[in-house]
């Protein structure tokens, strides 16, 4: 007779691989023994019962602790109980996962799995394979713009394309090149939406442009392509979203103007007027919460698209190899035993893509991001709040 298969199955956990859940949204884990958490651990990437492996995960708890107290906030748990707070308390770093495996909402299960969510969080962006061509990437990227800005001497305005094949340029009203955001930050983007992963923090640099006008803003857009200041190959597609400027109906009154001007060339104050009028016909509409980011609002009006800048750095292993072959040019079959050493000669430089954000506006979307309905801090707020949601459980989808 057969026997009846086990039939209990960790649906939460299933869901991470069924059906595309985030770990940071199963509720519980579901370790019994502290062998079973030393295999989960390991499966993970990390040896507890190596002492380096060991310390690197304690100084992520450490980390952990202080994120939850400081940067979170949480107002309903607004510090972590003292027999979960310290190593000498916990004692042994598994116990974190057995107790993130017990019956759902007890105090030491909540806030195990909070813990181990930010744990989570913050080894993904420590060990961000990207870190290691950031600074490159800063310095290719803005030094292509910087060829392009200039300040007016007598006005102190600052100007994109002034000069470049006898153009006035664009004048900016603002510009920011946007550094890497703090750790803190950078883990409050990570936590705030289901979907986020380390690999899709796309603005940890990027330059914001403000311009007087929606029609100016294009053209920065255009002059940023035609000056390959930007790689149009390079932009990441489904990355892209305007909320400024009405394409199609600014193409409809580009038209009207160019073929006024067939018919009556010598109408160029009238034109100019066309010009002004078009301002105020060519902006979006109310086009409600972005798909890509939920907590932008909806009042948020800006042309945004992320590149991906392909980083040449040396490679260090080069340098090794280089080292050694000097030395052992001049020794008797030293040849021989750099070819043992590297099969294959390491390539002196290393490449990589990494990306950065750019957003361009008018200045009327740039004071309503500052003092508008679209202002950055209610959409830090909104980002902040989502974050507590998840990691202390209050948003998880049930159980079965």
């Amino acid at each position: 007779m057969t026997a009846i298969p086990n039939l209990n199955f960790p649906w939460p956990t299933l869901r991470v691989a069924l059906e595309g859940t985030s770990v940071l949204d199963v509720p519980r884990l579901n370790l019994k023994t502290m062998e079973e958490a030393t295999a989960f651990i390991q499966a993970y990437g990390f040896d507890p019962n190596q002492k380096s492996d060991l310390n690197l995960l304690w100084g992520f708890f450490d980390e952990a602790i202080k994120f939850l107290e400081t940067a979170l906030t949480d107002p309903e748990y607004p510090t972590v109980p003292t027999h979960l707070k310290s190593r000498e308390a916990i004692q042994d770093i598994r116990r974190l996962l057995l107790m993130a495996s017990e019956d759902l909402g007890t105090t030491d299960q909540l806030f195990s799995c909070a813990i181990l969510r930010v744990m989570h969080g913050l080894i993904h962006l420590t060990f961000d394979p990207r870190h290691k061509f950031f600074q490159q990437m800063q310095i290719q990227v803005l030094s292509r713009l910087d060829r392009y800005l200039s300040v007016d001497a007598s006005s102190g305005a600052t100007y994109l394309g002034k000069g470049v094949e006898g153009t006035e340029g664009i004048k900016l009203l603002f510009f920011k090149k946007k550094e890497r955001k703090d750790r803190a930050r950078e883990m409050i983007k990570l936590l705030h939406k289901a979907d986020s992963v380390v690999e899709e923090i796309y603005d940890r640099v990027g330059v914001r442009l403000v311009t007087e006008t929606k029609l100016e803003a294009l053209r920065a857009v255009a002059l940023l392509l035609e000056k390959n200041i930007i790689s149009m190959p390079n932009i990441r597609p489904a990355r892209s979203r305007n909320r400024l400027i009405d394409v199609k109906r600014l193409k409809f009154e580009i038209e009207r103007i160019q073929n006024h001007l067939k018919k009556n060339p010598d109408t160029q104050p009238y034109v100019k007027k066309m010009i002004l009028r078009l301002e105020s016909r060519i902006g979006t509409r109310n086009m409600g919460r972005s798909i890509l980011n939920p907590h932008s609002s909806e009042h948020y009006k800006a042309i945004q698209f992320t590149c991906r800048e392909l980083v040449k750095v040396p490679n260090s292993l080069h340098k090794v190899y280089a080292s050694i072959q000097s030395h052992l040019e001049s020794i008797p079959e030293g040849s021989h035993l750099l070819q043992e050493l590297f099969p294959t000669p390491p390539s002196t430089h290393e490449f990589g893509f990494f990306p950065y954000e750019v957003q361009v506006m008018d200045v009327k979307a740039y004071a309503d991001s500052i003092f508008g309905k679209s202002n950055h801090d209610e959409y830090r707020k909104k980002q902040l709040d989502a974050a507590r949601r998840r990691v202390f459980g209050r948003s998880l989808p049930p159980l079965n």
